[in-house]
Formats: C-alpha cells, structure tokens, sequence
C-alpha cells in the first residue's frame, strides 16, 4: 500500500473542516435534544390552543365587525370573559393581522401596523367568518413562562453547548501544537545557526511541506558546516604552502647577505625557483576563485577534441620519453566536434597528463583517448563527449577517492611536494569542466593504475 502524506495545505484545511463539522454538528444535536424534551409539549399545547384563539376571535370580529379593540380581549387571555371556560396557566406569543396583512395586536406591541411577510402568512392560521377570511393567527409557544416553567431545556442546550466548545478546544489544541511543533523547533534551531552553531539539526519526525523544511534546513547546515572547514583547511593550507618557499627565501637572502653564501648563480637561483612557485600558487588561487565564483571568461568555439589530443602526444612525448613511459593515443575514426575554450580544456588536459606521469613508474603507459559517452539511464545525458587519461600506476587507495578533488589535498601525508604541487589543479580542472557544462571523475583501483576522465558537451 502507497504511504500517502498530505501537504501542509491540505492539513490545514481538514483541520479547519473538522473544527467546522464539530462545532456544526454538535450544535445540531443540542438543538435535537432541546427539541426533543419540548417538541411533545410545546405542539401539543400549540395545537390545542390555535383553534380556540380562532373561534373566539371569529366570534369577536363577526359581533363587532371590526378589530377594533381586540387588542384588550387578547390581553385578557386566559380568564376574560371572552375566553372562559379555559385552565390554562401560561400566556402565550402571539401577532394578529387584518385579510391583508395589515398587523392590528401583538404580544408585545412593537409590530403594530407593519405587514406580515410572506412566509409569515403561509405559516398563519386563517380566521373566517361565513366562509369569508378576515385575518391572520400567529402563536408562538416560545413564550417567557413556558421557559420558565422548563428550565431543563435551557440547562440540557448549555450544557451541550459547552461540552461542544471544550472538546473543539481540545482538538482544537491538539491540532494546533501538532502543526506548531515542527517550526517552533526549526526557529530555535535558525537561531543556534545564527549564533554560530553550525551542528544543530532539526528532527524530521514529519510530513509534507514540513518534513522537505527539515531536510532542507538540515542540508544547508551540512553545507554551511562544510563551507566553514573548508574555509578553515585553505587558511590553513595557504599558510602551509606559504611557509616552506618563504623560509628558502628568507634563508638564502640572509645567508647571501651575512657574507655566507657568495652571490652566485648557484645560490640565487633557488631563491627565483622558489618566488616562481609563489607565483604559480597565487596564481592558481587568483584562477580558482575566478572559477568559483562564475567570473571567469570563456571564449567557447566548436573545436576538433582529436587535433587537441594529438597535439598534447607531441608536447608531452619528451617528458615520457624521459622518465621511460609510453604515451598511447586511441581515437577513433570520427569523432564529433566540441563547444569549448580550447585554451581552458587543454589546461585541464595537460593538467591530468603531468598527474599521470608523475605518477606512472618507468615502463609504464599512460593512454589518451575520447569517444562519446554512453547515455546515462532513462536515455538522460546523451551529446557528451568523454576524455580519458588513464595509467598503470600505482592506483589510488579508495579511502582516498572522496578527497581527490578537494584543494590542496594530497595523498601524501607529510604534504611533501615530491609527489606533486600545491593540490590545487584537480580542483581547478574540475571546476573549468563543469563550466563548459560538463563532469570530471575518477576510477582507480590500487595496483592496477587510474582513469581520469572527464565530459564535454557536442557542438
């Protein structure tokens, strides 16, 4: 059976229905009660009563030929001369009309003259004289001493009446603080992240619109959480990879200058290698921060992805040739073309090349090839084309995987540079790829070598 949950809206709108239906419904069965303990008295008194009010009214219009002073023959009811015998005890509610419904007597004097309304009249007992209506009856047995002499009606409607209001109260409550709970605790979980606690969590206990606010609220706290490390580990690492050039420098210029170290060619030329590595450091950053925050301009072209691999075969074929590794290029005959900055792919390409070599032993290959990617599942991702650089290196551990594109990681633990640079340019290839709209991953198993690979739209 499908777990269905309700949105927000809907929650609140039965809730509100409910409420409705409560009250509503329980309003109807007081009034059932009430009706039911005066229904048997008050119609059989009203049904014993209209016949004589229009035989005696009958008889009085049909003396005098008029309703003039009738007003004083009803205020008589029930002992008056015109009335007797008759033992009633209780006064009745009543509005007496002319045929036209011109009102001429009321219980309490205040429709005098006015009009008796439609309904009214249909409701009405008629008053005839040979056959000849001359007015209208209405008697009501709501009148101020049959309450009196009932009270139990009124006390059973209160009653009833405010069991129904403490029970929709309470459900009333019930539903309020179910619906209250979720985004009380998210504000006082905003107001830790404000304060700085970035490992507040919000329980997701819920549904619904409620329940995608927590998870949500919960991701950005990882991801903010995640950004504030991050911050962290590149102070960190700037200042580690500041340290050592800085300390060279600072070490040979003193050394030349105490008389030390003549300066020679020989002694001055570590300190140029070290202010170029300065260099290329603060340029990377300048270039990842450019990427990272989407300012970097590209001036993307169709391009030939062939043409470029075949050209980087030609310049890194000497380095190969140096450290004993083949480089291998696999293309196949056709191959579509590219939307790219070629300047910007060739970086990333060479990039991944210095990595492969670095890393891949004497005798060893390293392998260049592109071809179009395979649609992911559902027929999604199709038009890419994929670049491969793979090694037979040593492989990379797979506790190390997660981590392989993050700045200035390396695998080395001591964070030598005899392994490599700063760590940055994995994180800059990365970042230029999904630029052009593409992706960049890794497949490595230890012993076996890497696969660097990465996609690019077709043109």
């Amino acid at each position: 059976m499908p777990n269905l949950h309700l949105r927000f809206f809907w929650q609140l709108l039965i809730a509100f229905v409910l409420v409705i239906i409560l009250v509503g419904g329980g309003m109807f069965l007081a009034g059932r009660v009430a009706l039911n303990k005066l229904g048997p008295f008050a119609s059989g008194r009203v049904l014993a009563t209209t016949p004589l009010w229009a035989d005696r009214l009958a008889d009085y219009y049909d003396q005098q030929d008029s309703w003039a002073g009738v007003d004083t023959m009803l205020a008589s009811y029930p002992l008056g001369p015109a009335w007797g015998p008759w033992d009633q005890d209780w006064q009745m509610d009543y509005v007496l009309a002319t045929a036209d419904g011109t009102i001429v007597a009321d219980a309490t004097g205040e429709r005098l003259g006015q009009t008796l309304s439609r309904p009214e009249r249909s409701w009405a007992t008629p008053i005839m004289v040979d056959d000849q209506q001359v007015g209208f009856l209405l008697l009501s047995p709501f009148d101020h001493p049959f309450r009196s002499a009932h009270p139990t009606v009124v006390r059973s409607f209160l009653m009833a009446g405010l069991a129904i209001g403490g029970f929709t109260l309470v459900v009333g409550l019930a539903l309020s603080r179910g619906m209250s709970r979720p985004l009380v605790d998210l504000t006082a979980a905003t107001r830790a992240v404000a304060a700085g606690d970035l490992s507040v969590r919000v329980p997701v206990r819920h549904h619904g619109e409620v329940r995608e606010l927590a998870v949500a609220f919960n991701v950005m706290t990882e991801e903010l959480a995640r950004a504030d490390k991050l911050r962290r580990n590149l102070t960190a690492d700037v200042a580690h990879e500041l340290r050592t050039p800085l300390s060279v420098i600072r070490g040979k210029l003193e050394g030349v200058l105490d008389g030390v170290y003549p300066s020679t060619p020989e002694h001055l030329s570590p300190i140029l290698e070290e202010v170029k590595l300065l260099a290329r450091l603060v340029e990377d950053l300048r270039l990842l921060s450019l990427v990272e925050a989407g300012q970097l301009p590209l001036e993307k072209r169709a391009m030939d992805v062939g043409d470029l691999l075949r050209d980087a075969q030609v310049n890194f074929t000497p380095q190969t040739a140096d450290r004993g590794v083949t480089l291998v290029l696999d293309l196949p005959p056709e191959i579509p073309e590219v939307m790219a900055d070629r300047r910007r792919i060739a970086q990333v390409l060479g990039n991944l090349l210095t990595n492969a070599l670095r890393h891949t032993p004497s005798g060893g290959r390293v392998t260049l090839s592109a071809a179009v990617a395979p649609p992911l599942v559902g027929g999604a991702g199709g038009g890419m084309l994929r670049v491969t650089v793979a090694d037979t290196g040593p492989g990379i551990p797979s506790e190390d995987l997660p981590y392989i594109f993050e700045r200035f990681w390396r695998g080395e633990k001591s964070r030598s540079r005899a392994g490599g640079g700063a760590g940055l340019g994995l994180a800059i290839a990365k970042q230029l790829v999904e630029m052009h709209g593409g992706t960049m991953d890794v497949d490595s198993t230890p012993g076996e070598g890497s696969k660097f690979w990465f996609t690019l739209p077709t043109a």
